[in-house]
């Protein structure tokens, strides 16, 4: 197994990679719940604390005005001179300050108002009052707050009803009420220095856990490694199989596994898009091993029947991968590969699009490598007429974008991989195993975690 899949090189750093993300990842997202856990407690105090003052301070106020609250008719301008009367206390210039306040009716008709004009925002103040009041109801009894931001910084929209000695609400107060520096200042040098306890305690924790976590997490890895390994090693055997009955070389599926794979990077394709592409170029004929050796092995032309017979193995090919979580993705590479881009093709009869991509792309590098190695049947084709029969398919056996892209790739891939032997083969092979398999960590144990996932879901219930 060793030989064939090449050396675990990276997987310690990858490791520690890991760990190092997760652990970061970790402090980040408690540093970040905890500093909104410390300012909304802290808020919430600040929060109370000014609606207190501002309750008290209303109360004052009705206190001042209340012969006016019990007449029939109110009285603006005893109102705004109440309101004119009034002044901060020490409490509230500590917390902050009302910096403008309005009288309404019960039918929200202003009777009196008064705004710091010295104020930096008052201008700001106003429009946003003008543009958000509270709607009151008449008669409802209100005592409402909105914190809000003005010119970049917090304030306090606060609503309160006012009562006439007879407990009826005769009138509203509304105000905008600026939270001070000294509380903002507060708030985030308390969430500054929970952020930097929680920095401390967990990078302390880490220090000490680190040696025993990393060690751990390597037996972890060592059991993926094996287990990816062992995958591996059933994917190449497997395809080894079908190719020996068939050709008896495993060539063919080192070379066009090797043609995809150059060919998908020369595409661009993620990742996530060549691990099912390599699984499905070394296994695109493993249905073949359900057809019968006097049609399989048949030297000479096959007729209609035995062609049909022929046919079969693609859904044999699908019967065998789909009982297995970690081949099921292959399907679309031994499901399509026969399937023509005008719609001639088989089992399926599917056209351009519809035809999967990784199908799309292993059609070509299949085809490739049967005009250019040698046969039972034939010798080799030359480069270039491979290529001019390639060509000739432009658009009827092959996607004309896909075959564009080998061409620009087709050269230098012929060059390296045709006449390589069957050890140079499996070296590239084993590269490409450690690109997209083993050779990050991280990668590799979150596939293992989605093909156990997939068998526990896929597992029967058991009878009760």
């Amino acid at each position: 197994m060793a030989d064939s899949l090449g050396p675990r090189t990276g997987l310690t750093v990858s490791v520690h990679r890991l760990l190092l993300r997760r652990l970061l990842g970790m402090t980040a997202l408690i540093c970040v719940l905890l500093a909104g856990a410390v300012y909304v407690q802290l808020y919430t105090r600040y929060d109370d604390a000014i609606i207190e003052s501002s309750l008290r301070g209303a109360e004052d106020f009705r206190s001042v005005i209340l012969p006016l609250l019990d007449q029939p008719s109110l009285d603006a301008r005893g109102i705004q001179a109440g309101l004119d009367s009034l002044s901060g206390g020490a409490r509230r210039a500590t917390l902050g300050y009302t910096v403008s306040a309005r009288i309404l009716d019960a039918d929200s008709r202003i009777l009196a108002q008064r705004t710091a004009t010295s104020y930096q925002f008052a201008h700001e103040v106003a429009a946003y009052l003008d543009a958000h009041r509270f709607a009151f109801a008449p008669g409802e009894a209100v005592q409402s707050r909105a914190l809000v931001r003005i010119g970049g910084k917090p304030h306090l929209h606060l609503a309160v009803s006012l009562n006439d000695s007879r407990g009826r609400v005769a009138a509203y107060a509304e105000s905008i009420y600026a939270v001070s520096d000294k509380v903002v200042e507060d708030i985030a040098s308390s969430m500054a220095r929970t952020i930097g306890m929680v920095v401390l305690v967990v990078l302390a924790t880490s220090l000490l856990l680190y040696p025993v976590i990393i060690r751990l997490l390597r037996r972890a890895t060592d059991l993926s490694v094996h287990l990816q390994e062992a995958n591996l090693e059933t994917l190449r055997v497997l395809g080894s199989a079908i190719a020996k009955r068939d050709s008896d070389t495993d060539r063919h599926n080192y070379r066009v596994t090797i043609y995809s794979v150059r060919l998908a990077e020369a595409l661009e394709l993620p990742a996530e898009a060549i691990r099912p592409l390599i699984k499905g170029a070394m296994l695109h004929d493993v249905g073949k091993i359900g057809i019968r050796d006097a049609v399989l092995l048949k030297p000479g032309a096959l007729t209609d029947e035995e062609y049909r017979e022929m046919q079969v193995h693609v859904q044999h090919g699908r019967d065998i991968v789909s009982q297995a979580s970690w081949l099921s993705d292959a399907v679309d590479v031994i499901s399509g590969h026969h399937e023509h881009y005008d719609g001639s093709g088989y089992d399926q009869g599917k056209a351009g699009v519809d035809i999967p991509l990784g199908a799309r792309l292993f059609a070509v590098a299949d085809v490739f490598d049967a005009l250019t190695s040698r046969r039972p049947y034939k010798e080799p084709f030359a480069f270039e007429e491979a290529m001019r029969l390639l060509e000739l398919g432009r658009g009827v056996q092959f996607d004309p974008l896909v075959l564009d892209a080998f061409l620009r790739i087709s050269q230098d891939l012929y060059d390296k991989t045709a006449g390589s032997g069957e050890a140079e083969l499996k070296a590239a092979l084993s590269r490409i195993f450690q690109t997209y398999f083993t050779g990050d960590i991280e990668t590799m144990m979150e596939g293992m975690e989605q093909l156990l996932s997939g068998r526990r879901l896929s597992r029967p219930p058991v009878p009760s």
